[in-house]
């Protein structure tokens, strides 16, 4: 007994060890007030791009709780995260149940009214850091209702590499779009025809917290 409690203690001591307390922090743009709240998800992936853990969602992204959805659900409105994390994005018990190994309830909220700022522990190791945006019917003269389904413009995806100390904020740099009819969880660079879709956010930064 006293053996297993002192391989439990080693264990937690080094997780700790292994571990940093973050702080991310997502200020609004001009579009995230719009008609539609904006859904995102903000993850970590390790360097060879392989899925850690979500850092943070929105509860409809979470849920799948999608108003006049199709049994489908809504891959296209999260894809690089639904991709990367492996989830069955019908709607239903079945899935939910599916989704249940990723443990999202305690890392799920409402799309906060302007920004949100949070602090998780995250693995010590070199990561990146990827967050997704979206507004549903963000429509424009490119993305029309007839080609573009319910999305609108696409998502947009922000990212950075986190390696080592952060002496100071790191912000997340753009880094494309995700699939229009969510068929792929790939970050396209095409980003011809973005315009409300590029300011749904102002800014996303993360910071070691001291």
């Amino acid at each position: 007994m006293k053996k297993l409690l002192l391989i439990g203690m080693l264990l937690l001591c080094a997780v700790n060890v292994f571990a940093r307390d973050v702080t991310v922090s997502v200020t609004a743009g001009e579009n995230w007030k719009g008609t539609h709240a904006p859904q995102f998800a903000i993850w970590l992936e390790d360097t060879e791009g392989n899925y850690i853990t979500t850092l943070y969602v929105t509860e409809k992204a979470s849920k799948k709780s999608w108003i006049f959805c199709p049994k489908e659900g809504r891959p296209e409105s999260l894809p690089v995260w639904y991709h990367a994390s492996k989830q069955d994005v019908r709607k239903g018990k079945e899935a939910q149940k599916a989704n249940a190994r990723l443990q999202l309830d305690t890392v799920t909220g409402a799309t906060p009214a302007a920004g949100v700022s949070f602090s998780q522990r995250i693995t010590d190791a070199p990561c990146v850091i990827k967050a997704e945006f979206n507004v549903s019917f963000d429509y424009n003269d490119v993305y029309t209702k007839d080609n573009s389904n319910d999305n609108g413009q696409p998502s947009v995806v922000y990212e950075a590499k986190i390696d080592g100390t952060l002496d100071a904020p790191i912000a997340l740099a753009f880094s494309g779009t995700g699939s229009l009819a969510g068929s792929d969880g790939e970050i396209h660079t095409d980003t011809q025809g973005l315009v409300t879709a590029l300011s749904i956010v102002r800014s996303v930064t993360v910071r070691t917290d001291r």
